[in-house]
């Protein structure tokens, strides 16, 4: 089977791209070949309007410019379509970055020398994917679908497993997204448009898996970057460790020291990455996932992982409330508030 399955992929990519596969290979799930010397990586395909598209190729460029290795290259087919199928399913091909680079650094300052090289690249040329300077507006409006599916699911006669977990746990949750959101709201006050800082090409959820390695290089895909403040990443990669198993706060806190080496935070930086760790991003997710999303395959195990996360909350709820003391940050001498009931001991 395996054989028929290689032999369908390989006319699929020849018919496409006019590429001969000369080695394939799995890396982090991504089907990876070469061809003629260079490498080729296969991601499936994203629901990107032509505009987006552009925008992908045009910000890929300027990282490059400035400087930035590793970005992988959209490849378009023989009838200049940025997408194909291939074994039946949509995808995008790109062609890794193979010229030879530094040694990697570590990821935390890798992802700030990132941040830097695309600093206020929107205020060069409007760009579609952006939440910079938003956020309170976007989970404002994240949360009232949230209720409106909250009330949908609860008038349900039959109700499954994610149901009732869904509906026994949103009222937490949504405590803690009015507490990000009135946390966000407050400093813009308090700052102004002014005091936001500058904005970066971030990612939809910066995780350890979000740079592909690929035999020892990291590979930047261009799918799933957005411009907003940079601590989204930074709060995304943090969010990410908080829920693995045997979670320690001295996980990240090598990260985060790893980024200011290259790129310190401010005070306002501070702030808002608190922010964001409050608003419980990951939950919103695997809801709206699920729900937008009721196919049989797979569901089982999505339940599971629901489950999973929901149990591991305790782990979020202590490093919130641990968080400035654990990286050392003086919050009354810098007149960082916080949160009350966050503040407080068991």
């Amino acid at each position: 089977m395996k054989m028929v399955v290689d032999a369908m992929f390989e006319r699929d990519i020849y018919h496409n791209y006019q590429l001969v596969c000369e080695a394939k290979k799995l890396d982090r799930g991504f089907r990876t070949f070469w061809s003629r010397g260079e490498r080729y990586i296969v991601v499936p395909q994203r629901n990107f309007s032509f505009e987006e598209i552009q925008e992908m190729v045009y910000v890929s460029e300027c990282l490059k410019q400035a400087g930035e290795t590793g970005i992988a290259e959209l490849c378009p087919t023989v009838s200049s379509m940025p997408n194909a199928y291939i074994d039946g399913a949509a995808v995008m091909l790109f062609k890794l970055d193979t010229s030879e680079r530094a040694p990697s650094q570590p990821i935390g300052e890798e992802l700030a020398q990132f941040h830097k090289r695309s600093k206020n690249i929107h205020h060069y040329h409007p760009l579609q994917r952006t939440a910079y300077g938003q956020w309170a507006e976007l989970w404002m409006k994240r949360m009232d679908d949230m209720h409106k599916r909250y009330y949908d699911v609860k008038q349900r006669k039959e109700k499954n497993d994610f149901d009732r977990l869904f509906l026994t746990s949103f009222p937490y949750y949504e405590g803690l997204g009015e507490n990000a959101i009135q946390y966000i709201v407050d400093h813009g006050l308090e700052r102004g448009p002014a005091g936001l800082g500058s904005s970066a090409v971030c990612h939809d959820r910066f995780t350890e898996g979000a740079w592909v390695d690929v035999d020892g290089s990291l590979a930047k895909l261009p799918v799933g970057w957005i411009v907003d403040h940079p601590v989204r990443d930074l709060a995304e990669y943090i969010r990410s460790n908080i829920y693995q198993d045997h979670f320690r706060n001295n996980q990240v806190l090598g990260f985060i020291d790893d980024y200011e080496k290259v790129k310190p935070l401010s005070k306002s930086s501070w702030r808002l990455l608190y922010g964001r760790l409050l608003f419980p991003v990951h939950y919103f997710d695997m809801v709206e996932g699920h729900y937008e999303n009721e196919r049989d395959i797979g569901k089982e195990l999505f339940v599971r992982s629901f489950h999973d996360t929901v149990g591991k909350e305790h782990q979020n709820e202590l490093f919130l409330r641990s968080f400035y003391r654990a990286i050392g940050l003086p919050v009354k001498e810098l007149n960082i508030p916080v949160v009350d009931w966050l503040s407080t001991p068991y």
